[in-house]
């Protein structure tokens, strides 16, 4: 057995873990074999055929729906009802019949080459959204051929008397699909590794909302891998490790062992807050007593929505997030897409670097109708509890002094409480940082976005394998532009967080609240780890 390979993919969800994996068999369905209808009888028979079948998938995805609406949530089962919803679609159905008949072959043959042309046309699409649904397409052809022919994708050890179903174990996957969430009690389960997937997936949301460690974009997974392989995932970096060493997994899994709920309290002076993407991580914030939320990327429930969200059900969301959260801080950043993360229901111009190009608070100022509309909603939300807005990928003085005015202005318009009310900005931009000065005298807070600061300040892609060495949190540049944040922050006496990587390590958190960075914000499954180390002596 080989130790200690080590591969790079994309991280889904954030956390590490190790365990013995599960593998869930791939596409069943590799060559369909086309049959010749000789008469108009078997013709009648193969669009009975297809009828049927279309029933039962409906009833199986309404059924599916409400079996992860109990597991998981009521969101997530939205994934099912949209698959429905295109199944249903008569446009491609009549395609299908149309096959049928004037073709004069089975319902596999007509199925299989209508839903993968769909299929196709929706990944040609410039817009990354609509890409991404060609795997619900995939998905729904995949379900009718199972049931025209009685099988089902699965567990490759399925039937077997020691098969866990991924119960205790990580599975790996060609891909985390709807069908397979829906299969699956996730109670137990470790982590994910798949060959593909994207961070605006459905299965990416979900795991997030899980708290379970994902990483995908692992080409090749089952030719790497085999049954009875152990595999160490680590979602933050995009890391896995196959068959790791004895140390690593004594070290991950005495890691789990010390993070026990709430056993460390906060300490006096140094905030650990929670990152948050769904409100269904509220639950597991609390249970770690996170000091508030440092860090709630409100794209998320946008890219979910596939839609823009009214202010009042925007208001409904922020004003439950904030109640739950008893009276500790929340800091919702506003809409920061461009880049890897494009709006569903928006067309993005294509760009030759979007990470360099209209995103973060361009695109916010180019869209002031969105706006507008959010900062109303967070504001309207303060009557519940104290909320704070960040402003993301801020680039100067006067890039700041722009959004914050059109946030006061639109804070002003509404009913909220004023207290309870902070605006600041995100330094993410090498260029911003040299402002912190001035700009923290003018706004109540501020966040280091310390992933997007390390890319942008060494003009290096962590998710890029060929330069991901350089992807270096301990570089002493980056160290002297965060004292650099870190005394602005004094001088002016306003708070100022770390989110990101670096506040999860524990090393590299000592080495920020040294620093004079007094906030840090993580995913909550690293907050007792890192008060542990920070309450250790020297």
């Amino acid at each position: 057995m080989f130790e200690n390979r080590k591969f790079t993919g994309v991280g889904l969800s954030e956390g590490e873990t190790v365990a013995p994996i599960c593998l869930y068999a791939p596409e069943n369905h590799l060559k369909v074999r086309e049959r010749a209808l000789v008469d108009d009888s078997e013709v009648d028979g193969e669009m009975a055929r297809l009828e049927k079948t279309v029933q039962i998938a409906a009833a199986d995805l309404d059924k599916w729906a409400d079996e992860v609406t109990e597991k998981i949530g009521k969101a997530e089962s939205g994934i099912f009802l949209a698959q429905k919803y295109i199944l249903l679609d008569n446009t491609v159905l009549t395609m299908v019949r149309n096959d049928i008949r004037k073709r004069r072959r089975n319902a596999e043959a007509a199925i299989d080459e209508v839903y993968k042309a769909y299929e196709e046309s929706f990944l040609s699409m410039e817009n990354s959204y609509l890409r991404e649904r060609s795997k619900d397409i995939a998905d729904i052809r995949k379900r009718l051929l199972d049931i025209l022919h009685d099988t089902n994708d699965g567990f490759k050890c399925e039937g077997r008397h020691q098969c866990a179903r991924g119960a205790g174990k990580i599975i790996v996957a060609e891909e985390l699909t709807p069908q397979m969430i829906a299969k699956t009690d996730f109670s137990t389960v470790k982590g994910f590794v798949s060959a593909k997937g994207s961070r605006t997936s459905h299965a990416a949301i979900i795991a997030r909302a899980l708290g379970l460690p994902a990483v995908s974009a692992i080409e090749g997974i089952f030719d790497k891998i085999n049954c009875g392989d152990i595999v160490y995932v680590n979602g933050t970096l995009g890391t896995i490790i196959i068959n790791p060493d004895k140390a690593l997994r004594l070290s991950v899994s005495q890691k789990h062992i010390d993070s026990g709920f709430c056993l460390v309290p906060s300490l006096t002076g140094v905030e650990t807050m929670a990152n948050a993407s769904l409100p269904e991580e509220i639950d597991v914030i609390k249970s770690v007593c996170a000091d508030g939320i440092g860090l709630f990327r409100t794209e998320f429930l946008f890219i979910r929505a596939g839609r823009a969200l009214t202010e009042n059900e925007q208001l409904d969301i922020y004003s439950s997030i904030v109640k739950k959260m008893d009276g500790k801080p929340v800091t919702f950043r506003l809409l920061d897409v461009g880049g890897d993360k494009p709006l569903p229901f928006m067309e993005f111009r294509k760009e030759d670097n979007p990470y360099l190009g209209f995103r973060g608070a361009r695109f916010l100022l180019g869209h002031k109708e969105l706006l507008v509309t959010q900062i109303r909603a967070l504001a309207r939300a303060s009557v519940f509890g104290e909320v704070r807005i960040l402003i993301p990928m801020v680039t100067d003085l006067h890039q700041w002094r722009k959004l914050a005015s059109i946030a006061e202005e639109e804070i002003a318009s509404v009913e909220h409480v004023k207290e309870n009310v902070k605006i600041g900005p995100m330094f993410e931009v090498p260029s911003v940082c040299y402002d912190a000065e001035v700009i923290l005298s003018e706004a109540d807070f501020a966040s280091i976005g310390t992933n997007d600061l390390i890319q942008y300040l060494f003009a290096v892609d962590r998710n890029n394998e060929h330069v991901a060495a350089d992807y270096n949190p301990d570089h002493p540049v980056l160290w002297k532009v965060l004292k650099m944040l870190a005394d602005a922050g004094k001088k002016s006496s306003k708070k100022i967080s770390a989110c990101g990587e670096l506040a999860s390590i524990p090393l590299l958190a000592k080495r920020l609240v040294e620093a004079g960075i007094t906030s840090l914000s993580m995913s909550p499954r690293f907050i007792p780890v890192i008060r542990e180390a920070l309450s250790e002596k020297k």
